[in-house]
């Protein structure tokens, strides 16, 4: 089932393989990544929608396959970036809110350059394809972003089909937000009030979003990708990134960032209770080929 593998057609190349190695599973690190041995959820896709149930499962699982119950594993690791650095992001004002600059200054996040010359990538998405015969099923009825100084927590935003998308304002004194999808119509302005309940989005299919702010924070945005599997994620500040839960195999690991032309791929031999590492390198050496902000077609295994 290699839905997610629709995302990575819109970039051309190929990164290269920085490191692969195993090591027995671990627990997760204080960067919100689940542990493997959590309490066992409700088979079956989760549904956070206001959709009916039978809309979400036959959009994640339209052949009826049966749900993986098998034994899993954990791929972590880093995303590197070569090549070009980061032009200046062109078109935003940050006077409201200087602070915001230090997120979209740029046109993608990246570390200081290391002795190699790469340096570490934020924002890149991650996923494992290559599976068949089975569905693995998302547990997680929400996927939480936050705005901190003036800025979403991620550029990316992964989600599942099913999933509701919570925006909590974490407050530190700037304006007023109020996130929504610019490619999607809404019924109500939701206003994220500093410190309050978070403001809930709900994608009424899979594919590509824009998250925008309703009230004139005009640099304020993000790239949201909806997928039909839950077998993904993105890459933090420090690059890294954790995908848990993932069947036995060998299975294809994707890597991209919406904001350079090259992707990434490696396959990646998962086994059972063990962390295999695998360290990611994207080229960065010409203008990414973004699709229109327009939703896309959905996603179909």
């Amino acid at each position: 089932m290699d839905a997610f593998r629709v995302f990575f057609a819109i970039v051309v190349g190929t990164g290269s393989l920085l490191g692969c190695k195993t090591q027995p599973v671990r627990p997760a690190s204080g960067d919100g990544a689940t542990a493997l041995a959590d309490a066992a959820p409700k088979p079956g896709p989760v549904n956070a929608l206001p959709l009916p149930k039978d809309v979400v499962d036959k959009t994640v699982n339209p052949s009826k396959l049966p749900e993986y119950k098998g034994p899993v594993g954990v791929v972590e690791g880093t995303v590197y970036v070569t090549g070009d650095p980061a032009p200046p992001t062109m078109g935003k004002n940050f006077d409201r809110c200087p602070k915001a600059a230090d997120v979209y200054g740029k046109t993608f996040r990246e570390g200081p350059a290391l002795p190699n010359g790469s340096r570490v990538l934020a924002d890149a998405v991650l996923g494992v394809t290559g599976y068949a015969g089975y569905f693995v099923a998302e547990k997680n009825p929400s996927k939480d972003v936050s705005i901190t100084n003036c800025a979403f927590s991620q550029r990316s935003i992964d989600m599942t089909f099913g999933q509701a998308l919570a925006i909590k304002n974490d407050g530190g004194g700037g304006p007023l937000f109020a996130p929504d999808f610019e490619n999607q119509t809404s019924p109500a302005i939701m206003i994220a009030t500093p410190g309050g309940d978070p403001v809930k989005l709900y994608p009424k299919q899979p594919g590509r979003y824009r998250l925008i702010d309703r009230v004139g924070n005009a640099w304020l945005d993000a790239d949201v990708f909806v997928s039909v599997t839950p077998l993904h994620t993105t890459s933090d500040v420090k690059g890294h990134y954790r995908i848990e839960g993932v069947p036995v195999g060998k299975l294809k690991l994707n890597a991209w960032h919406p904001a350079i032309a090259h992707s990434w791929e490696k396959e990646v031999d998962v086994k059972d209770g063990v962390v295999t590492t695998v360290d990611v390198s994207i080229v960065n050496d010409k203008p990414a080929q973004q699709p229109p902000p327009a939703n896309v077609k959905p996603m179909l295994p």
